[in-house]
């Protein structure tokens, strides 16, 4: 493979650690044909295009493993105090009223915006948790898959890469029928769901299997669905344990933890195969469970509905891996998701430097959860979330003149990064080695 461009930063990770005068050539198809220092590199000729980011930090192009692009159309709009005891659930009756408002082109219009915010803000590729499906009254609309092909459309518009992680809803609860503002979001059946999967895989769509919840979906049709994320080698995504009711719920229906059901019901059959987004209220034989797999930590969102912290130190310990979302994009900034994972878990501990251990970084792991982990996550591990050879060159590049880090030591630059800078810094976004956002 011959590179026909060539990248130079002041400052760059390759293969996961952050070196000083970083290098990478990328061919035609956007992939990184040699990677490393411009000194181990020097005599390999440089390609025709060089292109030379100067004082910058780059890093892969972050990945947001869980995000619910429509709402951030109700930014702003859910901080007035309704009561006395404003929790998760009335949040939820403002959610569900702008997913009313919402026709194909609407859709695709606040998509489309949502996804715009985090191409600027470093992501290059988004996990859309999409659960917009029919009209609102649960009718089809002529092309029954409108709602899905204009998030598709809004990624292809942004450039912005897309696993569309397509929700299937069922019930209100155990023994109830779906709400009157939930019917959209429900197919009828797990077969008509999954007709539509396979229509989106025929049309060349990225796409990931995600029954809402143990709340929203029954046993008889998590199994089916897990049966055929495992059959087909399909990322697999549930909300789990974001709120202690839930538990409650299924300990009532089930006798058991959500986590405890999606074992008995074959999601956790796949090692790496399943994300818990949230698993916030667990115990550790939840979290022994998920040994493995991967939590989907989304701490702007889970502070922002009080749903309480992740313990993401408990989740490292036990083998867990740790990725990042957006959620519902109150904030779209995934290196201070990443600080808040670390922070949070202060708070919760009452002690410092939580996610490090002796042989990986502070930086380093939040890196991972923003980056490697998340394309893990959503079935991309070996194509993107990192820069070494024969991945992608997605990236996002930091400005190295900025006040946050302009004085720091090299030594502290990649803890500084991803414990300090924000999306602000952002100042180029690279996807398959084309710039596009300069």
């Amino acid at each position: 493979m011959i590179a026909s461009r060539s990248f130079l930063a002041d400052h760059g990770v390759v293969d996961g650690r952050l070196v000083a005068r970083a290098r990478y050539d990328v061919d035609d198809a956007g992939d990184i044909v040699a990677a490393g220092t411009a000194a181990s590199l020097q005599a390999v000729p440089l390609a025709p295009l060089v292109r030379d980011f100067g004082r910058a930090v780059v890093l892969p192009g972050l990945v947001d493993a869980h995000s619910h692009a429509f709402q951030r159309s109700i930014r702003g709009a859910t901080h007035q105090p309704g009561s006395d005891d404003d929790d998760f659930w009335s949040w939820r009756t403002a959610m569900y009223e702008a997913a009313g408002a919402l026709d194909p082109d609407g859709v695709y219009a606040r998509t489309r915006e949502c996804f715009a915010e985090m191409l600027h803000a470093g992501i290059t590729c988004v996990g859309e948790f999409h659960y917009l499906h029919h009209r609102v009254d649960g009718s089809r609309y002529d092309e029954p898959d409108a709602l899905s092909l204009a998030v598709v459309e809004a990624a292809s518009s942004v450039g912005i890469r897309l696993v569309l992680l397509e929700c299937y809803y069922e019930r209100a609860g155990a023994g109830a029928a779906p709400l009157p503002e939930q019917r959209r979001f429900c197919d009828g059946s797990v077969a008509d769901y999954l007709a539509r999967i396979e229509r989106l895989r025929e049309r060349g769509v990225t796409v990931g299997i995600a029954p809402h919840s143990v709340r929203a979906v029954p046993a008889n049709s998590l199994r089916a669905l897990a049966r055929y994320a495992n059959e087909h080698a399909l990322p697999l995504h549930a909300h789990v344990s974001e709120q202690p009711r839930e538990n409650e719920q299924c300990a009532m229906e089930h006798g058991c933890s959500p986590l405890q059901l999606l074992q008995r019901c074959g999601a956790l059959e796949r090692s790496g195969g399943f994300t818990a987004v949230h698993a916030i209220h667990v115990d550790p034989a939840d979290r022994a469970l998920l040994a493995g797999h991967t939590v989907c930590a989304c701490p702007t969102t889970e502070a922002d509905l009080g749903d309480g912290i992740v313990p993401a130190s408990d989740y490292v310990a036990d083998g867990v891996a740790l990725a990042l979302g957006s959620d519902s994009n109150t904030v779209i900034d995934l290196l201070q998701e990443a600080r808040w994972l670390e922070l949070g878990d202060r708070w919760r501990t009452r002690r410092r430097i939580r996610l490090a251990s002796s042989t990986v970084g502070q930086g380093e792991r939040l890196l991972r959860a923003a980056t490697r982990d998340g394309a893990a996550a959503l079935g991309r591990a070996g194509v993107l979330g990192e820069l070494a050879v024969g991945r992608k060159f997605d990236a996002a590049i930091l400005d190295r003149t900025h006040p946050v880090l302009r004085d720091v030591p090299d030594a502290f630059l990649l803890d500084a990064t991803m414990l300090a800078a924000t999306a602000a810094l952002v100042v180029h976004v690279v996807v398959a080695g084309q710039e596009l956002v300069s």
